[in-house]
């Protein structure tokens, strides 16, 4: 709207040739020494294109974002781009507006409309003989009628909105009625529509369906006003070019007039918002956007956060996020000011911030990698930050611990020079010979001063106690009752007793001269301690979570598996509400006892800094509490968060049958075959969608709701013929679930051989015929029974006797076989000597041909998955004889190449099972995969007989074949069989697999078919995101599902190796 302001103001004045000549004194009102937290979202993020003219948010909760690009939907997540391609009359979009029915209406640059229905878009070309102009604004009035104003060509006003697109009817206003350019439209309190114009506002009058003049007697006429609102309390808001922003109060018929001398960010306003706390939101061209409220103005520019000062559009969602389209750099989301960054931007010597306190006069220290930051927020601009560092004290950079004892002096420890004292009255830096002859490595490790005003000193080699008033030392190690003297963690509680961590040892509690071991039976190192108002000691640990302790108990432990972002722990601190915060390498989670309840706080709701350093949290005066991380020091005021209190919107977006997409069609009927189901869905939470949560079931197949995921698809293959509905709840940052799910309802048709009407004609007819059956044949049985009768005596005794003897021989034979697959199973290796490994082993009978074999040795991993020739009891002959050769060629003959271990392997199976005559000898063998891994560099070899191995590297799978030749007796002459052998740099992340050919063959699934070797790689390719051990399951479980009823043919073989 401003672009087109700018454009129409040029050709009015042009003749005119006034000369404007403006002083603008800018007055930063900003802090100017800290940055707020904008979510940004740009065409790297998906949205179709960097200017932003409008942005509405529909009643699905759905943000839709007008660009020159087109039109873009936007979840939260992901954006979903429209273009003329998709119906839309031109791809620039200016203006957007939701009616009452809930379609969608898109104005475009250069004319052009667009209605959206919420399943197609459609062109309204009814207007295209005379709209070529800029469509501006949206506005619809209590009749329904739905008003559209142009750069151009006037005001159009449709009366049925709801029609089809050739039975609209609208009235065209422009000339003297209106003016031909409007630049917006607005909808009063009152349902007055007012019209902003170049030749001023007007207001629609519809008793005789004309314009008047809306003449407020003070107003300034001067300067042209480009857009309007009338706030809650009735006070009328006004926009001008080059003048800043009028405020006028009916009540009182008073002006109050802002501009840059008052703080606003720049006079030309062009966008004007009445969030739902009341404040009002002014876009400014060029100054950024300021935020006025009772309090005073305040504005956002490059200066502290906003990534563009040109704004466009300023709209707030139904979470109270602001929503800001720029000019630019696409759309800022603020997310509210309880969390602000201050880093190298701002002035802080380091953004590596590792010890944060608030000393009694109320200055702010930062301690850092470069060096120590005081940061004076009373101070005049220039002086707010000064450095202590190197440079200028004999003190080390790399700083830990900054600490205030009684007397109010500043104790340091560093990483690289022990521990220093500041003393603010002098300002004198003293190096503490006393403490540091104790600390001749000059690392410290932890450090706090408890009430009595002694100070501890943690370090790697024991415990430094130091009286600080009366300057005596003691070191404290394990000899003193310490758990180990490795210090991790130490904390002073409000009660005088200290908390000890040592690495790898867990607590000690240090209570006068006594210390005594926390034994809570579990070993861990603590990296971190506090006390809660309830007097639990939290601690956390190096990635076992965090651990409540009351007394001697663990009262409460939290991990990964159970909410939190991660289980390794760096920082925790309390706030006045008894609420508990947990730094994590990936960000930061808040415990409330009295919800039992954990959030999170991650980059996209302003913990910008994502990973916290170990201790870097201070609770200051004010309440706010202050948290090192790796990209500045962050301030949160839990009193500005905005909790969320209603409900997220859940929608199942797509399904698709058979892996091909269906329209979601109402009580969907489905055949038989159409069983294979996948459901998408997704919940729109702007605030933090990372935190977004869901639960899934579908009825008809799930007993209970499936466990909580962020994943936002549901899969459901070789559903059974019956009546179903999936049913989907989400959760919203703040843990608030939907307390009803959304859900869609679905049936598979059975087979019509499964209907009950053919069950019943079948059963009929099979009725009458068994019936007629049984009368023909009564007689003749009768006659023959009683023949029948003495053959049946004679033989039952003959009978009787050859089922005892064939039970006897069926019994002995399956005992044998039971024991030899007791054998077989004890030549296997008990347990796997490597990590990050598996192995699917599946015989189709009680024994296997198929068999695997594990050793190391020196420094080289061996794995071999081998198929010997037939299954069940021959196969497992031939892999006993397989195994005992493998044994022999490597442990007796000492040979690690795995060419040549398959070139002696197969020359002992053919001297083995072909010693002499030809007309003798045994055509069996085996098909088999070899590897050695050398830990110490890295290569894998590998050689195979038939079978590849598959290494899957950076979300690629890469086959390596093996030769075309078995062990043992081949088929044909090949002449002197030469295995290659293959050699693989491995890199860490990288996964191997060796498996035989029984899984890749198994049928199943719809018609019967092999599962194949294409489907198994896409598989294996598919998990890579999960650990072996899931990987094992899903291998299993997907093998199974597909084989469903259908007999397993042969023995199946997977292994797993991850490095």
């Amino acid at each position: 709207m401003i672009i087109n302001y700018l454009r129409i103001f040029k050709t009015i004045h042009s003749s005119k040739r006034i000369v404007f000549f403006i002083a603008l004194l800018i007055l930063s009102h900003n802090l100017g020494s800290q940055t707020y937290f904008f979510d940004q979202y740009s065409v790297q993020q998906g949205l179709a294109q960097s200017k932003v003219y409008a942005i509405i948010q529909d009643r699905n909760d759905y943000i839709w974002l007008g660009t020159d690009g087109g039109v873009s939907r936007f979840d939260g997540i992901t954006f979903e781009n429209f273009t003329s391609e998709n119906g839309l009359a031109v791809n620039g979009i200016q203006a957007l507006h939701e009616d009452s029915a809930g379609r969608i209406w898109l104005g475009h640059r250069g004319g052009g409309i667009t209605r959206y229905d919420g399943k197609k878009f459609e062109k309204l070309e009814i207007f295209s003989s005379f709209l070529d102009s800029d469509v501006t604004s949206f506005s619809e009035d209590r009749r329904g009628n739905l008003w559209i104003t142009t750069a151009g060509d006037g005001v159009i006003c449709i009366w049925n909105p709801e029609a089809s697109l050739y039975e609209l009817q609208y009235e065209h206003y422009l000339g003297k009625r209106l003016s031909d350019q409007v630049f917006q439209s607005y909808t009063g309190r009152d349902g007055t529509l007012y019209f902003i114009t170049d030749i001023g506002i007007k207001f629609y009058n519809q008793d005789e369906n004309d314009f008047d003049q809306f003449y407020i007697e003070k107003m300034p006429l001067y300067f042209q006003i480009i857009t309007m609102i009338e706030d809650s309390k009735g006070i009328f808001w006004f926009g001008t070019h080059h003048d800043g922003l009028y405020k006028y109060n009916p009540e009182i018929d008073t002006f109050i007039f802002y501009n840059t001398r008052d703080g606003l960010g720049e006079n030309i306003v062009s966008s004007l918002f009445e969030d739902s706390k009341g404040n009002i939101w002014i876009g400014t061209w060029g100054g950024g956007i300021s935020r006025l409220r009772e309090d005073g103005m305040v504005t956002f520019d490059l200066s502290n956060g906003l990534t563009d000062t040109k704004i466009r559009c300023i709209v707030e969602d139904l979470e109270g996020n602001i929503l800001i389209g720029t000019n630019e750099n696409g759309l800022a989301i603020f997310k509210g000011e309880h969390f602000v960054t201050y880093s190298t931007d701002d002035g802080i010597i380091d953004n590596q911030v590792w010890a944060v306190l608030q000393d009694r006069s109320g200055k702010y220290w930062f301690g850092t990698n470069g060096g120590i930051t005081i940061y004076d927020p009373s101070a005049g601009t220039s002086r707010r930050y000064t450095h202590l560092t190197s440079d200028k004290y004999v003190m080390g950079n790399q700083i830990r611990f900054i600490k205030e004892d009684l007397n109010g002096h500043i104790w340091i420890g560093t990483n690289d020079a022990g521990t220093f004292e500041y003393v603010p009255s002098s300002g004198k830096l003293n190096f503490s010979f006393l403490l540091n002859s104790y600390n001749r490595q000059g690392i410290v490790s932890a450090m706090d001063i408890d009430g009595e005003n002694n100070l501890w000193v943690g370090t790697i080699d024991g415990l430094i106690f130091y009286d600080i008033d009366n300057n005596q030392i003691q070191r404290l190690t394990q000899i003193h009752g310490l758990a180990g003297s490795d210090i991790s963690a130490i904390y002073a509680d409000a009660q005088g007793t200290v908390w000890v961590g040592a690495r790898g040892k867990g607590l000690t509690k240090i209570t006068g001269d006594t210390a005594i071991q926390v034994n809570l039976g579990i070993s861990f190192t603590p990296t971190c301690i506090t006390q809660d108002p309830r007097g639990w000691i939290w601690t956390g640990t190096e990635g076992q979570g965090v651990y409540a302790v009351a007394g001697d108990t663990i009262a409460a432990h939290f991990s990964r598996q159970n909410g939190l972002l991660a289980s390794l722990i760096t920082l925790v601190i309390t706030d006045d509400k008894n609420d508990v915060y947990l730094g994590t390498n990936r960000g930061l989670n808040r415990y409330s006892p009295e919800e039992n309840k954990i959030y999170t706080y991650t980059g996209k709701n302003g913990f910008t800094g994502i990973e916290t350093k170990n201790n870097a949290a201070f609770r200051d005066h004010d309440g706010n509490i202050w948290f090192g991380t790796v990209a500045g020091v962050i301030r949160y005021n839990p009193d500005l968060e905005y909790r969320l209190q209603i409900e997220p919107l859940t929608h199942i977006t797509r399904m698709r049958v058979n892996l091909e997409e269906w329209g979601m069609i109402p009580e969907m009927k489905l055949k038989y075959t159409e069983n294979s189901i996948i459901f998408d869905y997704t919940s729109i939470c702007l605030t933090n969608p990372d935190a977004v949560r869901y639960q899934f079931k579908l009825e008809g197949a799930d007993i209970n709701w499936m466990p909580e995921t962020d994943q936002t698809t549901a899969t459901y293959p070789a559903l059974k013929p019956g009546k179903y509905i999936f049913m989907v709840k989400a959760s919203n940052s703040d843990g608030i679930w939907n307390s009803v799910p959304v859900s869609y309802a679905f049936q598979i048709k059975p087979p019509f051989y499964q209907t009950w009407w053919f069950i019943m004609i079948c059963i009929l007819t099979g009725g009458i015929s068994i019936l007629l059956y049984i009368k023909v044949r009564e007689r003749n049985l009768r006659r023959e029974n009683r023949i029948l009768e003495e053959k049946v005596r004679e033989r039952t005794a003959v009978v009787v006797a050859q089922k005892e003897e064939l039970a006897q021989k069926n019994k002995d034979i399956t005992d044998s076989i039971h024991y030899a697959k007791r054998i077989q199973f004890a030549i296997l290796p008990p347990q796997i000597p490597f990590r990050d490994t598996f192995i699917l082993f599946k015989p189709k009978d009680i024994v296997s041909g198929d068999f695997y074999w594990l050793d190391v040795k020196d420094e080289k991993e061996f794995i071999a998955a081998v198929d010997c020739t037939g299954h069940g009891v021959p196969g497992a002959f031939m892999s006993i004889i397989g195994h005992n050769m493998l044994n022999k060629i490597i442990k007796e003959y000492n040979i690690t190449k795995p060419s040549e271990i398959l070139h002696y392997l197969d020359k002992e199976v053919n001297n083995t099972l072909n010693p002499g005559d030809e007309t003798d000898c045994v055509k069996d063998g085996m098909d088999m995969t070899f590897i050695c891994y050398d830990t110490k560099h890295k290569i894998l070899e590998f050689s195979g007989a038939y079978n590849p191995i598959y290494l899957i590297r950076g979300g690629e799978l890469i086959e390596t074949k093996g030769d075309r030749f078995a062990i043992g007796r081949t088929v044909g002459d090949i002449g002197e069989k030469k295995f290659t052998n293959h050699e693989i740099k491995i890199k860490a992340g990288d996964t191997i697999y060796l498996f035989s050919d029984g899984y890749a063959d198994q049928f199943g699934g719809i018609g019967g078919k092999k599962f194949k070797s294409g489907p198994m790689k896409e598989l294996i390719l598919n998990i890579q995101d999960k650990s072996m051990d899931e990987q094992k399951i899903i291998l299993e479980s997907t093998i199974e599902a597909w084989r469903g009823d259908i007999e397993q043919i042969d023995d199946i073989l997977v292994i797993g190796r991850r490095f």
